[in-house]
């Protein structure tokens, strides 16, 4: 018989019926991770930091694969009727996915038993807290929070059934104890209130929502919602709470609620809209198309550094303003020195945001008494926001600020592609064209400028790369150096002289950005794009790349695969055959490599012989 795993409750391994031993404390964390994202690829890298937090051993990797061969020796054994594992695990594009089917993992189960309808057998599945004993590891954590979450939804769903059969009064006992659990969440509470008020307690109905209009004001600084209010005052008025609506019904647009409720204005927090913004109308237009649709709101644009992504996320969130009348939010997950913000304070952000003056918010010094993340979950719920993310990595990044249910959008920013994300829409940002790139060249520097030199124009364009951030700091130098004929400033650019310099002066922030996209790769990934930097141009085949890296094609090929799914490469010619197919490096990117290989090779000393 096939092991079949349960992460419903503690971490669970059993073959016919008996529980076996899941290995050492190491094998166990990798084993509840990848069971945790079944399905999906997670990185070497994030397993590596699940396992080793930040002080990994310089053996990780090999580690890591050591543990994996140990998984795959536990979940070897085979159905017996021929059919083929309901477990396994592959290696995929650097990382790993466990494969299950539904008959080997309970999670996957209980979404079966979901999508059928049968929420009480569904329900009997949980045997506890979610992978309970793993949750101070983040990327366990994150996961078994949004199992803890769909938990609670289909409890909700089962009990609204349960109330509109009108079944409420068996079921307070089981409401009333799982509310003590999650004494913020707002639709279980109204649920309660319905049953009690079927059983006859109507008394007991209103001091429930008397704890929960003050457990909101002391913990997070919040009104209740207006459907939580619109319930109490039904009760007041003696109506009779009635069963809670599902949660997607549940009215999404300010205009459905009573002014005295929540007078204040909905949150908005974008950046300026970039005064300059060219081209990219059907990106701009798709992005719009699957904000404002149906399921799976989430999108992501990838693309190498400088590409525009950050531009058009805000210039697209400025023109859906009337589509999500709660409000749109933009957040950066790293700070200027482009290290990653700790999550509390991405999220503090966001709720201080949506609790402007007047409005209430989360006390200083409440860290203590409230968790920023069910904070967050509980303002989107009911609500049709639209939030940026700006500048991920990691989709553990993302996860933990992903709305669990309701009509809110998220659009992330990122270099890598991030396909761990489900259900993501993604767009990846081409360079410019050459005659959009001379657009955005002239609304800086003027149109009547580039008209009268268009040949010009279009050279220096191209010497920049064509990407959005290489033809701003081209038109910036431009607008300053009004007296230089482009003629003139185009040779200069591709005269030799060395474009960072050129470019950036005396402005650091150019190299910053350019070390930071570098440094934060693997050591060998960071010596590969070094090491491209010695090419004598920025376009190339695996044969010219292997010699420079001074390694086999094979192991080239790995290489190069890396540094595309971090968008530092791309491909020219890929349409052809695969003997023609080239790589490319952005221009800046390529700049920053030659001029730090340059300066390597004036460190090495000459051996005299």
């Amino acid at each position: 018989m096939a092991v079949g795993f349960g992460i419903l409750g503690p971490l669970r391994v059993l073959e016919n019926g008996r529980e076996l031993d899941a290995g050492s404390r190491k094998q166990q964390i990798l084993l509840a991770a990848l069971l945790s994202h079944a399905n999906t690829r997670l990185s070497a890298e994030a397993l590596v930091e699940a396992l080793w937090d930040d002080a990994p051993p310089r053996t990780a990797r090999k580690n890591l694969q050591v543990y994996v061969s140990g998984l795959r020796r536990l979940v070897a054994a085979e159905p017996g009727n021929g059919a083929a594992p309901v477990v396994r695990i592959s290696h995929q594009a650097g990382g790993y996915v466990l494969h299950a089917a539904e008959d080997g993992l309970d999670a996957l189960r209980f979404e079966q038993r979901v999508r059928a309808g049968a929420l009480a057998e569904a329900l009997g599945l949980w045997r506890g807290q979610a992978l309970d004993g793993f949750r101070d590891v983040p990327l366990i954590d994150a996961a078994a929070q949004r199992l803890d979450r769909r938990f609670l939804g289909v409890f909700e769903d089962w009990l609204d059934a349960e109330l509109a059969a009108g079944r409420g009064a068996v079921a307070i006992e089981r409401v009333t104890e799982t509310a003590q659990r999650h004494p913020l969440r707002e639709r279980l509470r109204m649920l309660q209130m319905t049953a009690l008020c079927q059983a006859g307690r109507r008394s007991e109905a209103l001091a429930v929502y008397d704890e929960l209009r003050q457990l909101l004001a002391q913990e997070l600084g919040l009104p209740p919602s207006p459907a939580l209010a619109r319930c109490y005052r039904a009760l007041l008025c003696d109506q009779g709470a009635g069963p809670v609506p599902p949660r997607s019904a549940a009215p999404a647009a300010p205009a459905a609620r009573p002014a005295s409720v929540d007078p204040c204005p909905p949150p908005h927090l974008l950046p300026t809209d970039p005064p300059a913004f060219t081209g990219r109308t059907a990106a701009a237009r798709r992005l719009a198309e699957v904000l404002t649709g149906g399921a799976g709101r989430l999108a992501v644009l990838t693309g190498p550094l400088g590409a525009g992504k950050t531009a058009l996320a805000v210039h697209t969130a400025h023109r859906l303003g009337e589509r999500f009348p709660d409000g749109r939010l933009f957040v950066r997950l790293r700070g200027d020195d482009g290290r990653l913000r700790p999550l509390e304070d991405v999220l503090r952000q966001l709720l201080a945001a949506t609790a402007p003056a007047g409005r209430g918010g989360a006390p200083p010094g409440a860290a203590g008494r409230f968790d920023p993340r069910w904070a967050w979950q509980l303002w989107l719920t009911g609500r049709r926001a639209l939030v940026v993310v700006d500048d991920a990595r990691r989709e553990s990044e993302v996860r933990p600020l992903l709305p669990e249910a309701g009509e809110s959008a998220v659009v992330v920013t990122a270099r890598p592609r991030l396909i761990g994300l489900e259900g993501a829409h993604r767009f990846w940002l081409p360079p410019f064209a050459v005659d959009e790139a001379v657009e955005f060249l002239g609304r800086t520097i003027g149109a009547d400028r580039v008209a009268a030199d268009p040949e010009s124009a279009a050279r220096i364009v191209r010497a920049a790369g064509l990407l959005p951030l290489g033809v701003r700091l081209v038109a910036d130098r431009l607008a300053f150096l009004r007296h230089v004929p482009l003629s003139a400033y185009g040779a200069r650019l591709t005269g030799g002289r060395a474009l960072l310099d050129e470019l950036c002066g005396g402005d650091p922030l150019v190299r910053v950005r350019l070390a930071g996209s570098v440094g934060e790769l693997p050591e060998a990934g960071h010596r590969a794009v070094l090491r491209l930097g010695l090419l004598a141009r920025p376009v190339f085949t695996l044969d010219e790349a292997a010699a420079v890296l001074d390694c086999d094609p094979g192991t080239a090929a790995r290489t190069l695969e890396d540094l595309l799914e971090a968008s530092l490469l791309t491909l020219a010619g890929a349409d052809g055959p695969a003997d023609d197919v080239r790589f490319a490096m952005p221009a800046l990117l390529y700049a920053y490599a030659r001029e730090r290989a340059a300066r390597a090779a004036e460190r090495v000393p000459v051996r005299h012989r």
